[in-house]
Parts: structure tokens; C-alpha cells; sequence
């Protein structure tokens, strides 16, 4: 709790700038996508939007969160500040995401109210998990790599790839997304968990590489 209460958030946002704005723009347009229409096809369309464009952008603030450290060259001067390493990381990055998926949650409640048979629980059953692992991701290959190219790349041609092949054999890679809303209970909690797991996997190997990074500044 320490450590959570020496997050300025104001000056985080700061330091991110303008991109700061993108999740939250992208959230907005969602909400009023969701009035635009009705039926079967338009409920498929808006849940590949959230899929395809919202969950990913879980990862965008993990990303710009570090930029500093890196861009700016003072990874080793923030190190050196009386704080530990799990703020410099995963703290700081899941303050921000537990921010996006507030905005999150009230989008989705504004779709199931339109939608009925969008129901929330069965939203944040599917989406909630793949925007973790987004994050997760995202802040694994910014503190692997220490280039905020890599993160952005990686996840934009994957999403990209995914979308035009409709997650086929023709890139065998793991289907974070399900690609519809129309899916029994069973298979949205085994994908659900799949990510989760995966998402736990992810933010702890970057924890792992932060520290390591740490100790061999010092």
C-alpha cells in the first residue's frame, strides 16, 4: 500500500503526453458506436471492434508507462530512488490497467443495456482476460527489449494477422480473441483462463527481467 500511495498519477499522465489520450478517445467511440445500430451483424461487428481494437489497447499505457526509462536514459537514476522494483513495474502498470478497465466496464455496461443479449458477465468473461494479457504482454516486451517499437510492432501485426486470417491455421499462433460473441459458457471460461494464465505468466517474467536489469545497474 506504500508503494501504491507514491503513484502521482497526474504526473504520469503527464509524462505520457498525448498518447495518454488514445484508450480513452477509442473508449469513447466505442460508446457511441454502440447506438448506431442492431441485430446479429452489427452485435458481431462491435464485438470485433472490442476485440480487435479495445482489448489490445489494454497494453498502450503499459508501454508508455516505461517509455522514460528508456527513451530518456534514466533507468538508472529511477532505480536508484527509495522505492522497489515492483512499483517501478508491475505496480505502476496495473494501476493504470485497473484505470482502462473501469473505462471498460462501463462501456460494456452501456452495450449490455443497449444489447440484451450482450449481458455483461459474459462481456467481461471474454474480454476482461484478453485485455490482461494485452498488458501483459505488452509490459513484458517493453522491459525486454527496451524499445517501445518491439511492443507496438509486435502487437499490432499480431492483432493485424489474426484479423485477416480469422485466427486459421495459416498463422499458428494462440487465438487470444474468440472472434464472436456467440460462444457457449464452457469455451469463453477455458479461453478466459487460458489467458489469464498466460497474462500471470507474462507480467511475472517481466517483473523477473526488471529486477534482473536492476541489480546489474547496481
Amino acid at each position: 500500500m506504500i508503494d501504491v500511495k507514491k503513484i502521482n498519477v497526474m504526473f504520469e499522465i503527464k509524462s505520457m503526453g498525448i498518447s495518454f489520450y488514445l484508450p480513452i478517445a477509442v473508449l469513447l467511440y466505442l460508446l457511441v458506436l454502440n447506438y448506431t445500430g442492431s441485430g446479429p451483424d452489427f452485435i458481431r461487428r462491435l464485438s470485433l471492434f472490442i476485440e480487435f481494437i479495445v482489448c489490445p489497447l489494454a497494453a498502450w499505457w503499459s508501454i508508455y508507462l516505461l517509455l522514460d526509462y528508456y527513451e530518456e536514459g534514466l533507468e538508472k537514476l529511477l532505480f536508484s530512488y527509495p522505492v522497489s522494483v515492483l512499483f517501478h513495474g508491475l505496480i505502476r502498470v496495473l494501476l493504470f490497467l485497473f484505470i482502462y478497465l473501469i473505462g471498460v466496464l462501463l462501456v460494456l455496461f452501456a452495450i449490455s443495456l443497449t444489447h440484451n443479449t450482450m449481458g455483461l458477465k459474459s462481456q467481461l468473461l471474454q474480454y476482461y482476460p484478453q485485455c490482461l494479457l494485452y498488458a501483459a504482454v505488452g509490459f513484458f516486451l517493453m522491459v525486454a527489449t527496451r524499445n517501445i517499437i518491439v511492443p507496438l510492432l509486435s502487437i499490432t501485426g499480431y492483432v493485424a494477422v489474426k484479423f485477416f486470417t480469422s485466427g486459421s491455421q495459416l498463422f499458428p499462433i494462440y487465438n487470444i480473441m474468440a472472434f464472436d460473441f456467440v460462444h457457449s459458457p464452457q469455451y469463453l471460461l477455458e479461453k478466459a483462463l487460458q489467458n489469464l494464465l498466460l497474462a500471470i505468466l507474462f507480467f511475472l517474467l517481466g517483473h523477473v527481467f526488471l529486477v534482473k536489469r536492476s541489480k546489474a545497474l547496481y
